[in-house]
């Protein structure tokens, strides 16, 4: 848990950190005043000052901000007969289009990172480790109910068949096909199986999952019980289990995969003798189970997930995948924004701070654990997509954000003539208190996801 917040924590403030330097550098370069670049808010902890900047680092490590002179226009400027002139260097002292340069520059500075970030890495290569591309069909088995057939029941998909191909995207691994389907909720789909040697084309339309936004067919991977890893003093080890072990039979009944064991432990018996294969030897392991508060069997055993090594790509190849991955992440945060006005849970779809730290910490503790390389590229790919996310966030016409900046200045281009400084004012004044009620529910919603309510 202390390695997932420092994960968290450093992530996060890689994000801002980028955004906040997008804003810095193109206010510098058109002449505008910087008086302070933080890293966090609240108190100032560290820093030093150079040609007019405070750097600092500050006691509250989520977020950050560049303080440009002048981005409150009522605290300068004023002049005895009531008229506004802006002090020189300030922000409202700029044109209003370099103060839309600078307003873009840091979600541009985040949308540019993923770029070189998902370029370097199809560049370099990477390790996907996942479930193979054959198929577990829920209606199959009694872990989940269903009021109507699933769409991959209704499609005719079958327990064992292999996913080619989902509109003619290749799909190499579970990984793959959860991705797809997960971003493409009520979207017709052309599923390429192969069943024994037949290659059959079907035709589904996965549900929208209104819990949480994405879209589900009904489907778990099929992963082999093949054992990787055993948790000393599990009910594993205790058992006996050893890595490399591959488990048979559960109690006399034949299991081929995860599923087929986890349906016989559905009633929570207290016991199961494994029949397992150790290299040429059939082995009966008796087992004593344990169960999570939430029923959930807890055999202290990690089951070998397959490695799936990327395409070597050129340099041209990589650029064009990260441009292509940005864009789709950027047309599924719109696609999601679309979805919260259609019913689904804000409580689950919507992440504040404190969420997004611990998912960057969490993908990234389960990186490392794979290595130092596999870590490094984990960590950075899930930043590059939240980056995308924060882009298109920040762009959004609300007043306190670089989107309502942009607004402010378009307005004084067709007014020809500058915004009223006391409605600035009490617009950002409004805006950041909404911002700061929103700021509140969603990092109390946090709170309550961690505690389980």
């Amino acid at each position: 848990m202390i390695l997932t917040i420092f994960y968290g924590v450093i992530g996060f403030g890689i994000m801002v950190f980028i955004h906040e330097l997008g804003h810095f550098l193109a206010a510098k370069r058109l002449g505008i005043e910087v008086e302070a670049f933080s890293l966090g808010w609240g108190k100032r902890l560290v820093g030093f000052k150079y040609k007019g900047t405070d750097y600092r680092l500050s006691i509250i490590p989520f977020g950050g901000y560049c303080k440009m002179k002048g981005e409150l226009p009522m605290t300068q400027g004023r002049t005895e007969a009531g008229s506004w002139t802006p002090e020189p260097g300030s922000f409202f002292a700029a044109s209003p289009w370099k103060r839309i340069v600078v307003a873009v520059s840091g979600p541009l500075a985040n949308v540019v990172f993923a770029i070189l970030v998902l370029t370097a890495i199809w560049w370099i290569g990477f390790q996907v480790f996942s479930d193979d591309n054959r198929i577990v069909l829920a209606t199959d088995y009694r872990l989940d109910s269903f009021a109507v057939p699933p769409p991959a029941t209704q499609a005719g998909l079958a327990t064992g068949d292999r996913v080619l191909f989902i509109d003619r995207r290749p799909i190499r691994n579970f990984q793959d096909l959860q991705q797809t389907v997960a971003s493409s909720p009520e979207a017709e789909l052309v599923f390429t199986v192969q069943r024994g040697g037949r290659t059959l084309d079907l035709l589904l339309r996965p549900q929208l999952d209104k819990s949480s936004g994405a879209g589900r067919i009904g489907i778990y991977s099929w992963r082999d019980l093949l054992v990787e890893k055993v948790t000393p003093g599990g009910a594993a080890a205790i058992a006996g289990l050893a890595p490399g072990d591959r488990i048979v039979s559960a109690s006399g009944a034949p299991v081929r995969h995860w599923t087929d064991l986890e349906q016989l432990l559905q009633n929570r018996p207290a016991g199961v003798v494994l029949g397992v294969q150790r290299g040429s030897r059939e082995l009966s392991l008796p087992m004593v189970l344990r169960y999570s508060e939430e029923c959930y069997p807890n055999l202290g055993v990690a089951f070998r997930l397959q490695s799936f090594r990327s395409p070597r790509l050129g340099l041209p190849g990589a650029l064009a995948r990260g441009l292509g991955e940005t864009w789709d992440t950027a047309v599924m945060t719109v696609k999601g924004i679309g979805l919260l006005f259609r019913g689904v849970s804000l409580r689950n779809s919507v992440a504040g701070p404190l969420k997004i730290t611990y998912y960057v910490g969490a993908v990234a503790s389960s990186g490392f654990a794979l290595g130092v390389g596999q870590g490094l590229v984990t960590t950075f790919r899930f930043l590059s997509l939240i980056s995308v996310v924060l882009f298109l966030m920040n762009l959004l016409p609300i007043p306190a954000l670089d989107g309502g900046q942009v607004l402010l200045s378009l307005l004084q281009v067709l007014r020809r003539r500058p915004v009223n400084p006391q409605l600035i004012a009490r617009i950002q004044t409004i805006s950041f208190s909404v911002l700061l009620a929103v700021a509140v529910v969603v990092t109390a919603n946090d709170i309550l996801g961690f505690l389980g309510r």
